[in-house]
């Protein structure tokens, strides 16, 4: 907490964690709020071998589908809740 407390207060912008935008740029931005558009986007490039790449995707289909089988039990588990549903 005190690191928000901090931070707001030093009104300046932390890596990672805030931005400092000046009046005329949320004007701009047509007094929008939303704080993504502010976070200026960083893209660390990062070599890797065939096989890297191959072991990350393969991660990354194995955790989607770990995902995917725990979205269907959720939808069975809502869908047997439902059925338990009685209007009196």
């Amino acid at each position: 907490m005190t690191l928000i407390v901090d931070t707001f207060n030093a009104g300046k912008p932390v890596d990672d964690f805030c931005v400092a935008v000046s009046y005329e740029d949320i004007e701009q931005k047509k007094l929008s709020f939303s704080a993504g558009q502010y976070f200026e986007v960083k893209i660390e490039y990062v070599e890797l071998t065939p096989k890297e790449f191959a072991d990350k995707m393969s991660g990354f289909t194995t955790r989607l589908d770990e995902l995917f089988a725990e979205s269907h039990r959720l939808e069975t588990e809502i869908k047997e809740q439902l059925e338990r549903v009685k209007y009196e």
